[in-house]
């Protein structure tokens, strides 16, 4: 998700005044995670001269042994040394940069969008191994409910050759995951996605869309507007469902979001509005610690994906009342 970071906003230099103790805590932070990691360099040098004698084939797995030891207590003791230094960031620069492009939402760093969220949107075939989500805001943008937040979603696959087999995890998806109401009372499943695979492969990759759309009893969707086209291939449970969902207003603000923020993942189910927006870094962490802790280009990027999820509901055209009942999804 390509997020412009010159976003306006003179809240910012009013939040830079105010978070002046932040450098004191950060600077706190660094100066522990060095001892931390000077104390695990000098006791694995310390455990290597203790044991010199005696490195031999078991020796060297015992020091070996000892050395990831030293590295996961580092890692720990690191996260330990920093949270306070990241809950500050959170409480005294994210939170009013929230209220400032997002009024009254609600933001908990610790808490996430649930995996039954995730699954539901039937964006991702493969159930995840690893599923992680954290930085969760919810609240209402002209009316309309809207959760967000950060998920890493990983799978488990297994690579074996002559030497054995080995297991690994690759990313399903890592970015924000939105849930919001969809305005239009229907049933059935629509999904959008970022057409990629049929730029670079033509007629090839036609075949193999309609391959996935069989394997999740879903039809491959031909849409009259090129530009919606060339940019997004849509699956559905039937045609009728697919039009009367993606009305040309709501292929246009797509074509529009994806355009500016780059690529999206959508789907409408059962009146139910689901987002994935691709990001490759934690969004809303501080810099690092070698870094000023008042950073205002990342304040800028802070904005610029809040602003990103407000455009959800505003540039979609969810806040207008066009189509009579609303289709409350179960939260």
């Amino acid at each position: 998700m390509a997020v412009t970071p010159e976003v306006e906003l003179p809240q910012l230099t009013g939040l830079a005044r105010r978070s002046r103790e932040l450098e004191k805590l950060r600077r706190k932070a660094r100066r522990r995670v060095a001892r931390i990691w000077l104390v695990a360099l000098a006791a694995a040098a310390a455990l290597y001269l203790a044991s010199g004698p005696l490195l031999g084939a078991g020796g060297r797995f015992a020091m070996l042994a000892a050395v990831f030891a030293l590295v996961v207590w580092g890692l720990i003791q690191t996260q330990a040394a920093t949270q306070p230094y990241r809950e500050a960031y959170k409480r005294e620069l994210l939170e009013p940069l929230v209220q400032a492009v997002l009024p009254g939402f609600r933001h908990q760093p610790q808490a996430g969008m649930g995996e039954e969220a995730f699954l539901a949107s039937r964006l991702f075939p493969s159930r995840p191994d690893r599923y992680a989500s954290e930085d969760l805001f919810s609240g209402e943008v002209a009316g309309v409910p809207l959760r967000f937040a950060e998920v890493h979603a990983q799978e488990e696959r297994e690579d074996c050759d002559d030497d054995g087999c080995r297991t690994h995890h690759t990313t399903i998806f890592r970015g924000l995951f939105a849930v919001a109401e969809f305005h239009k009372a229907f049933e059935g499943a629509v999904l959008v996605y970022p057409d990629r695979s049929e730029r670079l492969l033509g007629a090839l990759a036609q075949g193999w869309q309609r391959l996935g759309a069989r394997s999740r009893r879903l039809q491959l969707i031909r849409l009259e507007d090129p530009r919606f086209e060339r940019f997004f291939v849509v699956f559905a449970d039937d045609p009728v469902t697919a039009r009367y969902v993606l009305t040309p207003r709501l292929m246009e603000a797509l074509v529009a979001y994806r355009e500016r923020y780059g690529p999206v993942y959508a789907s409408m189910i059962d009146g139910a509005l689901y987002l994935a927006l691709p990001v490759r870094a934690d969004a809303f962490e501080p810099p690092p610690l070698w870094r000023g802790a008042v950073d205002q280009r990342r304040l800028r990027r802070h904005a610029g994906l809040l602003q990103a999820m407000r455009a959800i509901v505003t540039g979609l055209g969810m806040d207008v009342r066009l189509w009579g009942e609303r289709a409350r999804p179960e939260w």
